[in-house]
C-alpha cells in the first residue's frame, strides 16, 4: 500500500468530515472518491472514515435509510480495527440517526454507549459531546431542568479547540430549555449567541437551527412579525443546503404563527407540505406537531371531520410516544444517577473524609425511589379517566406521604381559573373547587403561573416567600404545603397539590421524589384530557362519519364494477391482472386472456328494445361467471364485451378447454325479458407469456385475435398467436 495513496484519502475524507455541515452534497461526493479509492489500494481506516463521512452527509441532505447503512458499515469497520475513536463517532452518528427517527430509547443508549467508552479512553472532546447529545434527548422528554444539567456542564468544559459546530449546537440547546422553562431572556441570549457563532463560521445548517429557535422565541414573547422575518430567513437558509427536516421544521413554526393570527387557510397549505415532507423523511419527532396545527387549522375553518382525523393522528402519536417517553425518564434518570456516583466515588478518593456510608445509602435511596416512580408511573398512566387518575396519584402517594390534602387543578382557560374537580381533604372524596388565576393569595395560582413548584414548611411563617398576603383558608389551616406545576412539553397544564395540618411534614426529599413524578402525573392527566376532547368529536361527528364511510364504500364500489352486471369493469380488471400475471411469473405458470364479443348482439336492442338488452347481457354475465372457476375473473369492459382471464394453468390446452366449455354452453338458448334466444361469441385468445408480458399488450392482441374470428366464422374461438414448437 503505497504511503501517497494512504495520504490522499486521509486528506479526502478530511475534507469530506470538515464540509459535511455546510456543504453535505460536496461532502458526499468527495466521500465517495474516497471510499473508491481507499478500496482500490485495500486501506480500511480509509474505507470506514469514508462511510463515516457518507453517513453523515446522507444524514444532513435527509435520506436516512442511505445514512444508517453507512454509519453500519463504518461501526462494523472501526471495531474490527479496534478503532476507538471511530467507535465512539459511529455510536453518537447511531444515537443522532435514532433521535431523528424519535426512538429516544435506542438514542439514549448510543448516547450512553458513547460517553462511557470517551470517558474510559480518555477522548474528552467525544466524552463532552455525548454529555450535549444526552442533554438535548433530555429536551425531548420534556425535562429541560435535566437538559441544562448536562448541557451547561458540557458547555462549562469546552475548549477553544472544539469544533464550532459542537459549541454552537449546545448553546442553542442551552436556549431551547431556558425557552421550554419561560425564561425568554435567557433563551434569547443563548440562541442568539448560537446563530451568531455559526453564521460567522458559515456554519448554515446550524444557524438554521438557530433562526427556527429564535422564531420560537418571538412567537412565545407574542411578537408575530419577528417570528416571520425569522422563519423567512431559515427558509431561505434551508434552500441553501438542501436539508428537508430543516425546512419542515420552520414550516411547522411558520404555520403556527399564521394560525395563531387567523391565516388558517393559508397555515393549512404550508402545513399539508410540511406533513408530505416529514413523512418522505420518516421525521416522526415533527409530524405529530404538524398534524396538531393541521388539526387547528380545519377546526378553525369549521371543517371538523378533518380536524378530528389529524387530532386523532396527532392524540395516537403522542399517546406512543408518551409511553416511550416514560421509558426513556427512567433510563436517563438511571444514566444521572450513575455519572453522579461516579462523581462522589472521584470525590472520596480524592478528599478521603468522605463517609463513603453515607453517599451509599444515598444512592440506594435513589435507586429505591427511581424504582417506586416507575412502578408508581406505570399505574398512573394505565387510566384514561381523569377522576380514576386523581385516585390512582392519591392511593399511590398516601405510602410515602401523610396527606391531610391532596388535590389536581387543570387549567381553565376560558374562565382564568384553575378547576380541582375532584380532590380529597381528611381522606374523604370532594369535588368542585375553583381559584381565580388573579389571586395573590394562592400557592397552587403561584406555582402554575410561574411553572416552578412551591415547598411550605410552615405556612405562616413562609407564604411571604410566595405570596403577598396569607393564603385564603376555609375551615382547618394547612401548615405544610407543596404545589406542583403540571407540563406537557412547554404548556402548563395544571397543578398537583398536597396538604398536612402540621408543620414541617415535607422536607426536600420529598419534593424531588413529587418532582420526579409530576412528568408521569402530566401524561396521565394529558391522556384523559385528549380522551374527553376525542369522546366529545366522536359524540359529535359519529352520524356524519358512518354516513360518508357508507357513501365511501359505495363510491369505491361504483368506481371499480359495471353497474348494470355487477361486473369487474375495465380499471378493476387490470389491478386484478396484475395481481395474477406477477403470481403465474412466481410460479412458471400461464395466463389466459380471452376477449368476448357476442355475435349479433345489436338485434336484440332493435327488436325487442334496450331494457331487453340489458337483461340478456345480466343473464349472459351470470353464465359467463359460471363457467369459470372461482379464481378466474370475468369483467364487462363495453357495451357486449367481456373479459375472461384464467389463472394458475400450465398449458394452452387447458386455456382452450375453457374457450371450448363457453362456446359449448352458449349454444344453449338464453331466456330474457320473456324472450328466448341463442347468443354466439367470438373469442380472441391472447397467452402470458407466450405473447408477452404487459396486460395492456395482453387484452389487445386478445382484442385483435376476436376480430379476426368475428370476420371470418363468428361463434368461434382463435389464439392470437400459434403455439411453440
Amino acid at each position: 500500500m503505497n504511503d501517497d495513496s494512504v495520504l490522499a484519502v486521509d486528506a479526502a475524507n478530511e475534507r469530506a468530515w470538515n464540509s459535511t455541515i455546510e456543504n453535505p452534497q460536496s461532502s458526499l461526493e468527495e466521500a465517495e472518491r474516497a471510499l473508491s479509492s481507499a478500496l482500490s489500494i485495500g486501506y480500511t481506516k480509509g474505507q470506514a472514515d469514508a462511510h463515516l463521512n457518507i453517513g453523515w452527509a446522507n444524514y444532513y441532505l435527509s435520506r436516512m435509510p442511505e445514512a444508517f447503512g453507512s454509519f453500519n458499515e463504518a461501526n462494523r469497520l472501526y471495531e474490527a480495527l479496534g478503532d476507538i475513536m471511530g467507535t465512539c463517532r459511529t455510536l453518537n452518528a447511531f444515537g443522532v440517526y435514532h433521535q431523528f427517527v424519535f426512538r429516544l430509547d435506542k438514542s439514549i443508549d448510543f448516547y450512553t454507549r458513547s460517553l462511557n467508552v470517551a470517558r474510559a479512553n480518555g477522548l474528552v472532546d467525544r466524552e463532552l459531546i455525548a454529555m450535549a447529545n444526552i442533554g438535548e434527548v433530555c429536551l425531548e422528554l420534556g425535562n429541560p431542568q435535566q437538559a441544562l444539567d448536562y448541557l451547561i456542564q458540557a458547555y462549562g468544559r469546552m475548549t477553544a479547540g472544539m469544533d464550532t459546530e459542537v459549541v454552537a449546537d449546545c448553546l442553542r440547546n442551552i436556549g431551547v430549555a431556558f425557552l421550554e422553562m419561560d425564561n425568554l431572556v435567557m433563551a434569547a441570549e443563548f440562541t442568539r449567541k448560537s446563530y451568531e457563532m455559526a453564521l460567522a463560521a458559515d456554519e448554515t445548517i446550524m444557524a438554521t437551527d438557530g433562526l427556527e429557535t429564535l422564531a420560537n422565541i418571538a412567537i412565545a414573547s407574542n411578537n408575530p412579525t419577528e417570528a416571520e422575518t425569522l422563519v423567512i430567513k431559515g427558509l431561505e437558509l434551508a434552500a441553501k443546503t438542501g436539508n428537508l427536516s430543516q425546512r419542515a421544521s420552520i414550516l411547522i413554526v411558520q404555520a403556527s404563527v399564521l394560525n395563531d393570527t387567523g391565516n388558517a387557510r393559508e397555515a393549512l397549505g404550508i402545513l399539508l407540505e410540511a406533513e408530505r415532507l416529514c413523512q418522505g423523511i420518516n421525521l416522526k419527532s415533527k409530524l405529530f406537531k404538524a398534524h396538531e396545527q393541521i388539526s387547528k387549522s380545519y377546526e378553525a375553518l369549521g371543517e371538523y371531520e378533518q380536524a378530528l382525523v389529524y387530532f386523532k393522528r396527532f392524540a395516537d402519536f403522542k399517546a406512543q410516544a408518551q409511553r416511550e417517553e416514560t421509558a426513556n425518564k427512567l433510563r436517563s434518570i438511571q444514566t444521572q444517577s450513575e455519572m453522579e456516583r461516579a462523581r462522589q466515588e472521584a470525590e472520596i478518593y480524592r478528599l478521603r473524609n468522605i463517609d463513603l456510608k453515607e453517599k451509599t445509602d444515598a444512592l440506594v435511596d435513589i435507586n429505591r425511589q427511581i424504582t417506586s416512580i416507575s412502578t408508581i408511573g406505570r399505574r398512573i398512566t394505565a387510566s384514561l379517566d381523569f377522576n380514576m387518575v386523581v385516585q390512582t396519584v392519591y392511593d399511590c402517594l398516601k405510602p410515602f406521604l401523610d396527606m391531610d390534602m391532596f388535590g389536581i387543578a387543570l387549567h381553565d382557560p376560558d374562565h382564568g381559573q384553575l378547576v380541582y374537580k375532584r380532590f380529597y381533604e381528611d381522606d374523604a372524596r370532594k369535588n368542585e373547587y375553583r381559584i381565580n388565576l388573579d389571586s395573590d393569595s394562592s400557592f397552587a395560582v403561584w406555582a402554575f403561573k410561574n411553572r416552578k413548584p412551591v415547598l411550605i414548611a410552615e405556612k405562616d411563617l413562609e407564604y411571604g416567600k410566595y405570596l403577598s398576603k396569607p393564603s385564603a383558608t376555609f375551615g382547618r389551616s394547612s401548615q405544610s404545603v407543596v404545589c406542583m406545576p403540571l407540563a406537557i412539553e412547554d404548556r402548563a397544564i395544571g397543578v398537583m397539590t398536597i396538604q398536612n395540618y402540621k408543620p414541617r411534614a415535607y422536607a426536600p426529599n420529598h419534593l424531588s421524589f413529587l418532582e420526579a413524578l409530576a412528568p408521569y402525573v402530566g401524561i396521565a392527566v394529558e391522556n384523559a384530557i385528549i380522551h374527553d376532547r376525542l369522546e366529545d368529536l366522536n359524540s359529535a361527528l359519529s352520524d356524519e362519519k358512518r354516513r360518508l364511510e357508507r357513501a365511501t364504500l359505495k363510491i369505491s364500489h361504483l368506481a371499480n364494477h359495471d353497474s348494470l352486471t355487477g361486473l369487474p369493469n375495465r380499471r378493476l380488471l387490470f389491478e386484478l391482472m396484475v395481481k395474477t400475471v406477477e403470481t403465474a411469473r412466481r410460479t412458471n405458470g400461464k395466463v389466459g386472456v380471452v376477449f368476448i364479443d357476442l355475435d349479433d348482439f345489436k338485434p336484440i336492442n332493435d327488436i325487442h328494445g334496450h331494457a331487453a338488452g340489458d337483461s340478456a347481457l345480466v343473464a349472459i354475465s351470470e353464465r359467463l361467471r359460471g363457467l369459470v372457476r372461482a379464481s378466474d375473473i370475468v369483467a364487462r369492459i363495453g357495451g357486449d364485451e367481456f373479459v375472461a382471464v384464467v389463472t394458475n394453468v400450465k398449458s394452452r390446452d387447458d386455456i382452450e378447454r375453457v374457450a371450448k366449455k363457453i362456446i359449448s354452453e352458449c349454444s344453449v338458448p338464453l331466456s330474457f325479458s320473456g324472450t328466448s334466444r341463442t347468443l354466439g361469441m367470438s373469442m380472441g385468445i391472447s397467452v402470458f407469456p407466450d405473447d408477452g408480458d404487459a396486460i395492456e399488450e395482453l387484452v389487445n392482441k386478445a382484442d385483435a385475435a376476436m376480430y379476426g374470428v368475428k370476420h371470418i366464422a363468428k361463434n368461434a374461438y382463435a389464439f392470437s398467436s400459434e403455439p411453440e414448437e
